[in-house]
């Protein structure tokens, strides 16, 4: 009984084996015309796997070139989904026939029989996976798109490339990916944060920017302490970068740290005291702790650097704007009564407006589009009563919208 079971084991082990063998027999035969991916699709999936077949490059190569064709079937249609896949699986299959076909025979001697034909495939993928992961894109599957250039990218660094240099088109891909995990919100939550990690230090246009994108991710992710060695990193990589500086200090400012933030600004204006930036973001920091004459130092710092610069000029202008309308505040809690008083309080606060028309008037002729600084001459014009000038700010204000 035992010998009639092994036996019957044996043959059915026998014809699982010449079954799979049959597979490949039939898929390639699926290949050639009349063409039946289905049929190909269907004997190749099962070989794949089987122990006896898993294991050779001929079957991953197959595997290769069924999904390619059923990629080219389809390309260009609305069946995204089967796209994008077929793409994925041709890629993993040429990459995983690429390490069989470099296995060492019985012999131990290594004899690739598919080499050419694979490289020349997994090139012919690069483009195709580009261009798909640009339409999955447009079409706002940014999943898709993340898959399609990841793929992509798994090419160059493959051995099958091995000793050739990445060109341009890598870390403009590199790039893509990194923009299409950033406007997933399931990946940007980690996948974009690994990618950036490493982006931020590769050779491209766009590098310095990941830190801009990281910080921002850090502090939606509520890590302020990663978030605030990124911004220090950034910045001191890339010291004019205004974003980084200004949202470190302001963190700083929100949590109570103006001490901390002042003391950052003051270490990084010490290492580098012509960065206008650093003295500009001080002389606001000042200016929103209410530090006026520190804050007017600060920007009069800038102008000495940069004699033209719009945004010192706009920041005294500013503190004094704040200023009189601190003292006009307080002139308003004077009783009735005290009507001399109140005048007095009045007056001192319409000569910080005074002052503010200078610089601002400044800023307007260097900058005469910017919004914010008409606004506030406009102000300034109204509080001293110069109305002809506050109509004509205002014109200009209308024509910007």
């Amino acid at each position: 009984m035992k010998k009639y079971s092994v036996a019957v084991a044996m043959v059915a082990l026998s014809m699982s084996v010449f079954a799979q063998k049959a597979n490949l027999k039939a898929t390639d035969n699926a290949l050639y015309e009349p063409m039946d991916l289905a049929e190909a699709r269907k004997n190749i999936e099962p070989a794949m796997t089987h122990p006896e077949t898993a294991n050779q490059a001929k079957t991953f190569n197959l595997a290769g070139k069924t999904y390619v064709l059923s990629y080219k079937e389809i390309a260009g249609g609305s069946n995204r989904a089967d796209i994008k896949n077929y793409l994925l699986k041709a890629t993993d299959a040429y990459l995983k026939a690429w390490d069989l076909d470099q296995q060492p025979n019985e012999k131990g001697k290594v004899k690739p029989a598919y080499a050419k034909e694979i490289k020349n495939k997994l090139n012919q993928l690069q483009e195709y996976l580009i261009g798909e992961g640009g339409n999955c894109y447009l079409a706002k599957d940014y999943k898709g798109a993340f898959a399609l250039y990841t793929k992509y990218m798994e090419i160059p660094n493959s051995p099958v490339m091995a000793g050739e240099p990445k060109d341009t088109t890598y870390n403009e891909v590199y790039y893509l990916a990194v923009n299409s995990a950033m406007l997933d919100e399931d990946l940007k939550k980690k996948e974009a944060i690994t990618m950036m990690e490493d982006f931020k230090n590769v050779d491209h246009k766009e590098a310095p920017s990941m830190y801009d994108w990281l910080y921002k991710a850090y502090i939606e992710n509520g890590d302020t302490v990663k978030a605030v060695n990124t911004a220090k990193e950034g910045i001191t990589k890339y010291p004019s970068n205004q974003y980084l500086l200004a949202n470190l200090i302001n963190l700083y400012i929100s949590s109570n740290k103006v001490d901390e933030a002042l003391k950052y600004l003051d270490e990084a204006i010490a290492k580098n005291p012509k960065e206008v930036q650093y003295h500009i973001v001080k002389g606001n920091s000042l200016l929103k702790a209410k530090e006026y004459d520190k804050a007017i130092s600060a920007f009069n710092s800038v102008i000495a650097i940069d004699a033209n610069n719009f945004e010192a000029y706009s920041g005294i202008g500013a503190v004094y704007m704040m200023k009189g309308q601190d003292l006009y505040t307080e002139a308003g809690k004077i009783p009735v009564k005290q009507k001399a008083k109140y005048d007095a309080a009045v007056k001192t606060a319409k000569a910080e407006f005074e002052k503010a028309v200078e610089p601002l008037e400044k800023a307007h002729s260097i900058d005469p589009k910017n919004f914010n600084n008409l606004q506030m001459l406009r102000s300034a014009y109204m509080q001293l009563n110069q109305g002809t000038k506050a109509d004509a700010i205002q014109k200009e204000m209308n024509n910007l919208k």
